[in-house]
């Protein structure tokens, strides 16, 4: 221990304070708190965003004539780590109940960051009255320009910070001087998750670092200006198209790429439009029109829709309500033919059955015939979030060490999340198999024995194929009925063509109805829930003239650009909410340490995420979730600013930035700079057991015993700094430590070589090792390219999407 430190230890020994006085001082340091965990991003009422405010530097100087008990600790401040002694005591500031933190309450190297963290689960079971107080002096040497850290890991937490009896908020700028300097912070509980912990420390940054970003956050809100004021008329009306792409009517809303290879909705006049749109414009309840309530009155709707558009929104999105329809807005209805019966299971029809096509031939009449020159109608949605009992999904695959597996049985839970929109599917048996086990009679049935027997010729060479003895049609029955699902190859290959020749069912009939009363409008899809498998998007593609997909996700641009790849058809983003857990919760793959606080979490990636969908060449535009009028997040008595002014402000940027990316790729002179956000499609990979079926089913090849496994390619998500082209060595990360082993940048051309290990559970060891090397065109602000590798020794592969989140590359502030 240093000279400085020793000298104030031998102060502190020869004056202890009472056990009341040091009640005292903790007890006037907690108190003075009343703010909660958030650095809190007030959003402003104004009709323009407000100007970035500097980051303001609190001062804070150490307590003069400080006296302390022996037994406070006194740690020396060691740059972004965690002091590794405390005084701490639950449900009470009375001196004679702290404690000394034993080392057992400290996790080293914790997750999500990698730092020492006192685990808070533990004080949370003990505590009487929902808090817990610590306690710790820390010495500084000399003076710093800090930034304070929490650390906390769990949303359902909260904490309240002194340091020498200034209150601080996470992310707060501090001075300090030479000097000891005591910490307090208040730890208020209320169902805390198994991983919560506080990381409380401090981070060495510097005034030019602080000045970075505060340009950066300055420019970001000049180009938002800017944009605001640009003439969008004027900007879509220079979009040229190719006449070879446009599909639709003319008169009528229209898609068509660009001669520059970006799609746009062409609007009856000729002109380009770019959607921005809410749900959800109605009465209330769920559904729509299928809540069954009286509409809203006229002078309502039209002061609805004045909000939006006043707010820059331009379309109304699904289940909004007829009385909407003749406000001059452009709007999209949905068919819902899913809940057309007969069904096969809940909410899921059989295509094949005549009687289903006749309802949908009268549900189309009472929908479509009425809006057949409508010039607003975009077009129609078939159905929201429905699935074709697909047993591979997206970047799926099975390894089949048996021809069949016993699934497990599933929750009511698991089944259903709302009564209207109940999950198909939860146990994952495949179409092919389900259609085979209804009833004989049953038109899906007729269907799906006559698909088989085609193909096999009779039920021995059926059974010689799937690797199981099927004696009678009782025999396959009895298996679904045992939960025994089949997944050999070749079952495997019958069930995707199945599954695409039952999609061109649904679309064929769907399309034939649609069009029978109204020649003259777009089909927009059915707006996934997520990107489905091959079999459906290949059918899909042939029919429909959009494709749409909801999203609740930060990563907006990259989901999307998965389905793009798949269908090369433009797409409608059906619904997003920016308020959902993944904005909020999941942080960015570079942050301050600590984490930025939710509210600031929520802004950045909002930010990016619709800036970014704004720039794919594929994407028509997005459409916010939702507005019910009696009860919203946009609407409660008076409309909520707090959501739609960051949605506003997107708007009044979206044509700008659409228009800028209608145009080939430029090359850039000026080195990278800044932090990189990277996504490597599928490049990670979930690893599914399937249970062996009972020994009592009778298999013609294979073991059952041995189990077999699918295969679930994710996104990885990383985070890389390049200081004006040269790329650091670190690779950032949730959960994630890596290095970059080689970097060559050859123009727009880049090879980076990485090395990674995703860190699954530090409290079980369990790693995965990764290796990559990225191929990258370099497009202004994107990266994208291909990639190859290994993760935990399965070979991966996909698309490689990257862009500049900042062009600042400290990761400290």
């Amino acid at each position: 221990m240093n000279r400085f430190l020793n000298k104030k230890l031998r102060k502190v020994r020869k004056s202890l304070l009472s056990g009341t006085t040091f009640f005292l001082i903790i007890f006037f340091s907690i108190c003075l708190v009343s703010f909660s965990f958030a650095e809190g991003v007030q959003t402003p009422r104004g009709e323009a965003p407000p100007k970035p405010e500097k980051p303001k530097i609190i001062a804070i100087a150490p307590p003069k004539n400080l006296q302390l008990t022996a037994e406070v600790p006194i740690i020396q401040f060691v740059d972004n780590t965690v002091p590794e002694k405390w005084l701490y005591a639950n449900s009470s500031t009375k001196f004679q109940e702290f404690k000394l933190l034993p080392d057992n309450k400290l996790v080293k190297e914790s997750l999500p960051d990698f730092t020492d963290t006192i685990n808070l689960n533990t004080f949370a079971k003990e505590q009487q009255d929902n808090r817990s107080i610590f306690y710790t002096v820390v010495a500084f040497e000399q003076p710093q320009l800090l930034r304070v850290c929490y650390g906390l890991t769990d949303s359902n937490i909260t904490a309240n910070m002194v340091v020498a009896k200034k209150p601080v908020k996470h992310g707060t700028l501090i001075r300090v001087r030479k000097g000891l300097y005591p910490i307090a912070i208040k730890v208020n509980y209320e169902e805390p998750g198994q991983l919560a912990s506080l990381a409380t420390r401090f981070t060495k940054v510097t005034e030019q670092e602080v000045e970075e970003v505060y340009q950066w956050r300055l420019a970001s809100w000049r180009k938002t200006i800017a944009m605001s004021q640009e003439n969008d008329d004027k900007l879509l009306a220079s979009v040229k198209f190719d006449p070879t792409t446009i599909r639709g009517q003319e008169g009528f809303f229209r898609v068509g790429k660009s001669i520059n290879g970006k799609w746009w909705f062409i609007d009856p006049e000729g002109k380009a439009f770019y959607h921005k749109g809410s749900t959800g414009l109605n009465a209330g309840g769920n559904g729509g029109r299928r809540a069954n309530l009286p509409p809203v009155s006229d002078q309502t709707a039209r002061k609805w829709v004045g909000y939006l558009k006043s707010w820059g929104f331009n379309a109304m999105g699904s289940w909004t309500t007829p009385e909407f329809f003749d406000k001059n807005m452009p709007f999209t209805e949905i068919i819902e033919t899913f809940y057309e019966e007969p069904w096969l299971k809940n909410k899921f029809p059989d295509v094949w059955d005549s009687r289903w096509s006749d309802h949908v031939d009268a549900k189309c009449k009472k929908l479509c015939q009425p809006l057949k020159n409508n010039k607003m109608l975009l077009g129609y949605f078939l159905d929201n979030e429905r699935g074709f009992m697909e047993v591979l999904k997206h970047n799926e695959r099975i390894i089949a060490n048996a021809p069949i597996y016993q699934a497990e049985k599933t929750t009511e839970k698991q089944n259903s999340e709302l009564p209207e929109e109940p999950i198909l599917n939860a146990e994952g048996i495949g179409l092919l198999q389900f259609s085979l086990s209804q009833p004989d009679d049953v038109p899906a049935s007729l269907k799906a024995w006559e698909f088989v027997l085609q193909r096999h010729k009779s039920l021995e060479g059926l059974s010689k194929a799937w690797q199981i003895n099927i004696n009678s049609q009782d025999s396959l029955k009895n298996l679904t009925a045992e939960r025994k699902l089949l997944i050999s190859p070749a079952y495997l290959k019958d069930q995707h063509d199945f599954v695409k020749l039952w999609v061109e069912q649904y679309y064929q009939v769907v399309r034939k109805k649609i069009h029978k009363y109204d020649p003259n409008h777009l089909l927009l899809g059915t707006r996934w829930g997520g990107t489905p498998g091959s079999a459906v998007l290949e059918a899909e593609r042939k029919w429909t003239d959009v494709v749409s997909q909801n999203n609740y996700r930060a990563n907006f641009y990259e989901r999307f650009d998965e389905l793009y790849q798949e269908v090369q058809l433009p797409i409608l983003n059906g619904e997003i909410n920016t308020r959902s857990g993944h904005f909020l919760s999941i942080p960015n793959p570079i942050e301050p340490p600590g984490g930025y606080d939710r509210a600031t979490r929520r802004m950045l990636r909002e930010e990016d995420a619709l800036n970014r969908i704004f720039s794919h060449p594929g994407v028509l535009g997005y459409t916010k979730y939702r507005w019910h009028g009696r009860r919203s997040l946009f609407w409660q008595n008076q409309p909520n600013l707090d959501v739609v002014n960051p949605l506003k402000w997107a708007n009044s940027r979206a044509i700008s930035i659409a228009t800028d990316w209608d145009r080939p790729p430029v090359k850039t002179k000026a080195p990278l700079n800044g932090q990189i956000f990277m996504t490597l499609q599928s490049g990670k990979v979930d690893v599914e057991q399937l249970t062996p079926a009972r020994k009592s089913v009778r298999v013609a090849q294979a073991s059952p015993d041995r189990p077999s496994w699918k295969l679930k390619g994710r996104e990885l998500i990383i985070g890389m700094v390049c200081r004006q082209g040269v790329w650091d060595r670190k690779v950032y990360g949730d959960d994630i430590q890596g290095t970059v082993v080689d970097a060559q940048n050859d123009g727009e051309l880049i090879k980076l070589k990485l090395k990674l290990k995703d860190n699954l559970n530090l409290d079980t060891k369990l790693q995965a090792d990764a290796e990559y090397t990225l191929n990258l065109t370099r497009n202004d602000t994107k990266l994208e390219g291909t990639f190859g590798g290994l993760y935990n020794n399965y070979s991966v592969q996909g698309r490689a999407i990257g862009y500049l989140h900042r062009p600042v590359a400290t990761v400290r502030y």
